[in-house]
């Protein structure tokens, strides 16, 4: 058991949506998360709900589907994700091995690896997402890359057990974390710091100084060709005659970045340039398409993020 079990009574108030309807469910999901595949292998349809409260660049909620659920997500994209049991258990499949969560273990799961989860009827995961853009966020996924597996009820991770407890249980901390941006950074951040050390110890910054080895500059090349095409890091790999683990490390030594997170930025500065450059009759629907972005909403968030305005914004100022 938890050396201090987690609950989140407060957490609670900040639900998002409660839908008995699958695709709800799914669009709900994929608007805090991204886009995913569900599969239900439960005898009925049940009522699932989603709690979640940002803690500046830190992300805590609850999801829970009310049966049986297989949740399939092809690469987690633009964030890291911890995720265990509050009730249930999972078997969680990512880097290539199956890890059994439930409420002592956990899974990390960093940018760009894929996400296949197997949920038992009555499991209630709680997520920790964290965006690859927080400061300090890079040398921490460095050392989140060691593992996927931890033990939430260690000794290690008592501190940051307790805090997160602290804050799942407080609506006045949530409340204020909600309405002032500051105060939810330095919460986020802390939860960070306090789950570091009792994960890994201290790993090198990415190496970008040295000359990249040929396969990245070939997958480089690689993804500004294909970019407009559905890439899978498993197709990549098998274009280049490469191992997945191969083009994944080389990604994160020599760019800091992921292969996932290296194409989304190819694709989004492609999609740029084209929009500055548009003639009358260019819809940015059809940009975001012909640039490999499948999500419509997704593509307006991270483009925004990139850009500092919306693709619509760039449109309308084209040459």
């Amino acid at each position: 058991m938890l050396t201090s079990p987690f609950s989140a009574p407060a957490l609670r108030e900040f639900r998002l949506f409660e839908s008995a309807d699958l695709d709800e469910t799914r669009e709900r999901i994929s608007r805090v998360m991204q886009p995913h595949l569900l599969v239900p292998s439960g005898a009925k349809a049940g009522l699932s709900h989603m709690d979640f409260v940002r803690l500046g660049g830190v992300g805590i909620g609850t999801i829970a589907f009310g049966t049986a659920m297989r949740v399939d997500v092809e690469a987690v994209d633009g964030y890291h994700l911890l995720m265990f049991c509050v009730t249930g258990q999972a078997k969680v499949r990512t880097r290539g091995r199956t890890v059994c969560v439930d409420q002592s273990n956990a899974v990390l799961c960093a940018a760009g690896e894929p996400f296949d989860a197997v949920l038992s009827p009555d499991c209630e995961q709680f997520i920790l997402r964290i965006d690859t853009d927080l400061p300090g966020t890079q040398a921490w996924s460095a050392r989140l890359g060691l593992g996927s597996h931890i033990h939430v009820d260690s000794p290690a991770l008592g501190g940051w057990m307790q805090q997160l407890n602290l804050i799942a249980n407080s609506s006045a901390l949530l409340d204020l974390a909600r309405k002032n941006d500051g105060v939810g950074r330095q919460m986020g951040r802390l939860l960070l710091e306090l789950l570091t050390p009792g994960h890994t110890t201290a790993a090198p910054e990415p190496n970008r100084r040295t000359a990249s080895p040929g396969f990245v500059k070939r997958a480089e090349d690689y993804m500004r060709e294909h970019c407009g095409e559905v890439l899978r890091l498993p197709d990549m790999a098998m274009a280049l005659g490469l191992a997945e683990r191969t083009l994944r490390d080389g990604f994160q030594q020599f760019r800091g970045i992921s292969p996932t997170q290296y194409l989304r930025q190819i694709r989004l500065d492609k999609a740029h340039k084209i929009l500055r450059e548009a003639t009358a009759g260019v819809y940015v629907s059809d940009v975001a398409l012909d640039c490999g972005f499948m999500h419509l909403g997704r593509f307006s968030i991270e483009y925004r993020k990139r850009f500092g305005e919306s693709p619509s914004d760039t449109l309308a100022r084209r040459m």
